[in-house]
């Protein structure tokens, strides 16, 4: 029963219906929290190595799920981390795999990386709880929701948890990053420009799920419906033999092999990536694989919007439209009802997980230049 919670939920079939109590399912005993981020995630995305941020993130999602196969759990990528859903049975699985993450993210891109699992029961000893909703993003793609304050309050006690809870890291450790790949060019926005943007409704949670679906109609007031505001279109997509783009794949896969293995890699990678790139471009079927679909099935299959106790999105549109969402949010803000950060760029950076290529790819979006990130901070700072 544990191990087909997450699966037994139905799916809504729109956005908006996340921010309906209905929506949602109770996180049962016997399952933990497991989150991540990048310490001073900040500093790195200054420095201009925010791909290195969004890749170690994504990675953490990657290593638990690999662990926990072939069971399906709930989790959502941040920008510079990840919150997952795990069965306790998993539990000292994971924390190797996040053991080894946490050692990978160092050695290969100088990133500290710090984790927690937490036991759903830990939760809600402080009054809070942990829950659960689906959405079907598309026919391929169903998307997890979270809320009731649990995964909040694991975030901002992470580095203040009990010991035992915490995870260190061990070079012994080995995590499976198998189907994490990154290898587009960043995309620039099919508008005018792309934009990050992180809502929190104030008060009690009991109140918070009206304030956020007042938030969502009125960005679909200003933005349309999902295809007018994508930040992802085939238009905008080109694979990459950069080193800089493909040094994020390889840093995962190859951060325990010595020099000439890491050369070997990136020369496979890059036939790999030629390869890929035959095939999209003459849209060749490939045995039980059409290409000509893969590029659209990648559009629809997209995190360009998510909720997981606060809204996240990454919108593609004009600076008007921009301002009269700000406008919005600054009178809400204002009133006491939210508090909001955006950051605003030219193009979208995009890490994917591939469990199969017909149709079952997900991919994780953020804006380049910080991203959510950078809207997080304007969101501490007041907007």
């Amino acid at each position: 029963m544990a191990d087909s919670f997450y699966a037994s939920i139905e799916p809504v079939d729109s956005f908006e219906r996340l921010a309906l109590p209905a929506s949602y399912r109770t996180l049962p005993d016997g399952w933990s929290l497991v989150a991540a981020d990048v310490v001073d995630s900040t500093a790195a995305i200054e420095s201009g190595r925010y791909k290195n941020v969004n890749t170690v993130g994504v990675s953490v999602i990657a290593a638990v799920r690999n662990a926990v196969r072939p069971i399906d759990v709930p989790y959502v990528f941040g920008g510079d981390g990840a919150l997952v859903c795990i069965p306790d049975r998993f539990v000292s699985d994971v924390r190797r795999s996040l053991a080894a993450t946490i050692a990978m993210a160092q050695e290969s891109f100088g990133l500290a990386l710090r984790a927690c699992v937490v036991p759903v029961g830990r939760v809600r000893a402080e009054g809070l709880e942990i829950l659960v909703a689906r959405h079907q993003v598309s026919v391929h793609y169903i998307q997890c929701a979270l809320f009731g304050g649990g995964a909040e309050w694991v975030e901002l006690k992470r580095g203040g948890l009990p010991e035992e809870l915490l995870v260190t890291a061990d070079g012994t450790a080995s995590a499976d990053y198998g189907g994490l790949e990154c290898r587009w060019s960043e995309i620039p926005s099919p508008r005018e420009e792309t934009v990050a943007v992180i809502v929190d409704a104030a008060g009690l949670a009991e109140e918070a799920l009206p304030v956020y679906r007042e938030v969502m109609e009125r960005i679909r007031t200003i933005y349309g419906e999902a295809e007018s505001c994508r930040p992802v279109e085939r238009d905008g997509l080109r694979v990459s033999l950069s080193r800089a783009v493909l040094g994020n794949e390889l840093g995962l896969r190859a951060w325990k092999r010595g020099a000439v293995g890491r050369l070997l890699d990136a020369l496979r990678l890059r036939v790999t990536v030629l390869v890929g790139w035959f095939l999209l471009r003459f849209g060749v079927r490939w045995g039980n694989i059409d290409w000509r679909t893969y590029e659209q099935d990648l559009v629809v299959n997209t995190d360009f919007r998510k909720f997981d106790g606060s809204l996240r999105l990454v919108l593609s549109g004009t600076s008007a439209q921009r301002a009269e969402l700000e406008r919005h949010l600054a009178e809400l803000r204002d009133a006491g009802r939210v508090v909001y950060g955006l950051h605003v760029a030219r193009s979208a950076l995009m890490t994917c997980l591939i469990e199969e290529r017909q149709g079952a790819h997900f991919h994780f979006v953020d804006a380049s230049g910080g991203g959510y990130a950078a809207a997080a901070l304007a969101l501490k700072r007041g907007g």
